[in-house]
């Protein structure tokens, strides 16, 4: 038997804790079995080891027989849920206009609506797909999504018909600036399945009024956070904080005055890395890149905007988990529609010409636009193959991963700070805990 190379020790006490990333389980270990432990994998058939704590690394994987290929069980992992024939999702550009005017954004706007034409042909895909699913899902996106909110809404409506009539499972989100979300507004988004809603707040009112100013200037913090207040009994609601070298000084004012409105405990507060992109020469995001975080700098930013968030009672996401095929951009059976009926794979892309791989008019032609999408594959990268933080990225942002001048930023923080978001993890999972009760080892 061998140690996982996915295995990461922490804690210096009377126990040390292990986290398997294949597995995502953590397993309490005293520290005085840390060696036996050791020598007895080592070939010391004499090494006094706690069966009982075998067992439980043996359960959670952290210890696997000599001849088990972890990379080869990731590989596996990936493709089989890259291509998951029982579940659909569209990510659909309700408008690729905007009432903002944000100074990063990765978009070259224009005011275009999803159209009746459009709204037709999305609808015949949908018919079509929900005959061999189980599940479809649908992110609102735009521009500003509910600056389309006619036809997000008369979307909305046929969808539910459409699964209700096939028996499939509906559920939707919404990615808003959150400057229309009123109470009315999330009561008729909640009506219509929409479960979840994303908004950008990036700092106190006179930094994020800077950054994510209305069209023509004027602020939009203060509308924005009453309508939070207003609409998170209705919504479940995150909040991301879009930072940079410009604001990573800003967001804990911004959470304290969060918390003081009360929303503490009411909503997921999370930072949100700026980066630049080569999408779009046309976009603001274009020329911005002078002051965006290298992935190693935001990850201490992470860590410490998590850990004050957790101080004062807010939900955060876990940042530590296994990851399968990671983004639409990579999984077969999800597409991007942008307001023109124009397909993409990755939201990053949207309203850029060079990466559109069809339209709903034509759909499925496939074409070598799609084809660069499908056929990426991170275990053909040497380093990512050996990196160790492999499970909980998958190879991180296939965009960036594909892209000479944005492949630095591909990965996870996890890779650059897995000790703190493990000793966080653990944080968690085993207060109370002497060792975590784990799951036998399975398929996934």
């Amino acid at each position: 038997m061998k140690e996982s190379r996915y295995n990461f020790w922490v804690g210096d006490g009377p126990d040390r804790q292990v986290y398997n990333g294949l597995s995502g389980q953590v397993v309490r270990v005293p520290a005085t079995q840390r060696e036996p432990i050791a020598a007895f994998l080592a070939g010391d058939d004499g090494a006094e080891v706690d069966v009982a704590v075998m067992h439980q690394l043996v359960a959670g994987r952290m210890v696997i027989n000599d001849d088990t290929d972890e990379v080869a069980l990731l590989q596996e992992r990936y493709q089989r849920t890259r291509r998951n024939p029982d579940a659909f999702h569209l990510t659909i550009v309700t408008s690729l206009g905007c009432n903002f005017d944000c100074s990063y954004c990765y978009e070259a706007k224009h005011p275009s609506l999803l159209d009746e034409a459009v709204q037709e042909r999305l609808l015949r895909l949908v018919a079509t797909k929900l005959a061999s699913v189980r599940r479809f899902t649908v992110t609102w996106f735009g521009g500003e999504p509910l600056v389309g909110k006619a036809a997000l809404l008369r979307l909305s409506d046929e969808f539910l018909s459409l699964t209700a009539a096939a028996g499939v499972a509906y559920a939707a989100s919404i990615i808003t600036n959150g400057h229309l979300l009123t109470a009315t507004v999330a009561a008729e988004l909640r009506e219509r399945g929409v479960l979840s809603a994303q908004v950008s707040l990036d700092g106190p009112p006179e930094v994020h009024d800077k950054r994510r100013p209305l069209n023509g200037g004027n602020g939009t913090f203060d509308t924005i956070l009453a309508n939070l207040v207003a609409v998170v009994d209705i919504l479940p609601l995150s909040i991301r904080v879009n930072i940079d070298a410009d604001n990573a000084g800003d967001y804990e004012r911004l959470l304290r005055l969060l918390a003081s409105a009360g929303l503490a405990g009411r909503v997921t507060v999370y930072p949100g890395r700026i980066v630049r992109t080569d999408a779009d020469s046309r976009a603001p995001a274009a020329s911005y890149g002078a002051t965006c975080l290298p992935v190693r700098e935001f990850a201490t930013v992470e860590r410490r905007f998590l850990d004050i968030a957790t101080e004062l009672g807010f939900g955060t996401p876990g940042t530590v988990h296994p990851v399968r095929a990671p983004c639409t951009a990579v999984r077969d059976n999800e597409l991007v529609v942008g307001s023109r009926g124009e397909l993409y794979k990755c939201i990053e892309t949207v309203g850029s010409p060079g990466e559109v791989i069809g339209n709903l008019l034509t759909w499925p032609q496939p074409g070598d636009r799609l084809l660069k999408w499908l056929a990426y594959d991170p275990f053909s990268d040497d380093e990512c193959r050996s990196c160790a933080a492999l499970p909980v990225c998958m190879g991180g942002c296939a965009y960036h991963a594909m892209s000479d001048r944005l492949s630095d930023s591909r990965c996870s923080t996890f890779r650059f700070a897995h000790e703190e978001q493990v000793a966080e993890l653990v944080r968690r999972r085993t207060t109370g805990l002497l060792i975590r009760p784990v799951a036998p080892a399975g398929g996934d």
